[in-house]
């Protein structure tokens, strides 16, 4: 699994503190929102919103809610 991630958000951020409490690792790639790499046509596949974090799972499939 792959986590998109963006270290000053503070909803990537909760992810960050959820994954740390439950000793879970995974790889995280950083997409800057402040240069809008989360608007380009790739990231917009992964979430068509463009938020941030994006959970990646190893089908391929993508989970978006953070808050849930």
């Amino acid at each position: 699994m792959k986590l998109y991630t963006f270290s000053l958000a503070p909803n990537p951020r909760r992810v960050h503190v959820y994954l740390a409490e439950k000793g879970i690792e995974l790889t995280l790639e950083a997409v800057d929102i402040i240069t809008a790499q989360n608007r380009t046509p790739e990231f917009l596949r992964k979430n068509p919103p463009g938020g941030l974090p994006v959970l990646e799972l190893d089908d391929g499939s993508h989970l978006t809610e953070s808050l849930a």
